[in-house]
Order: C-alpha cells, then sequence, then structure tokens
C-alpha cells in the first residue's frame, strides 16, 4: 500500500477505502503551495489553513510553537 501524506494531514490511514483516497486526491487538488505561519516551512496547504500538521500536532501536545 502507498504510503500517503501530507501537510494538511500529516499521514493518512483507512487508504484501502476508495473514497479516503478520493477525499484525499481532492484536498491535493486544493493545496497551495504557501508558508507556514509557525515554523517558516514552504508547504502545501489547503487555503484556509495556515500552519502545517507538524505544527498543529506540536499545538495540541501543548507546545509553544510562535
Amino acid at each position: 500500500m502507498p504510503n500517503y501524506y501530507d501537510d494538511n494531514f500529516g499521514h493518512w490511514e483507512d487508504m484501502d477505502d476508495p473514497d479516503m483516497v478520493e477525499f484525499y486526491h481532492k484536498v491535493q487538488r486544493e493545496s497551495v503551495e504557501k508558508k507556514c505561519e509557525a515554523c517558516g516551512r514552504l508547504v502545501r496547504l489547503r487555503p484556509d489553513y495556515s500552519i502545517c500538521n507538524s505544527c498543529a500536532d506540536k499545538l495540541e501536545r501543548g507546545m509553544d510553537i510562535y
């Protein structure tokens, strides 16, 4: 099984489900190149997102990323 990863959601699971694969491809089509507001890396994010998945995970664990 291929490895599915992106800067919006990180590692994707349940990719044996065709609906999940379709949603993954939709997210990829909608994503644009932009700078993560927290770490400054150039990433591909959905237009309404401002931080990458790595930084979002850190926030969820209570880390200060700004």
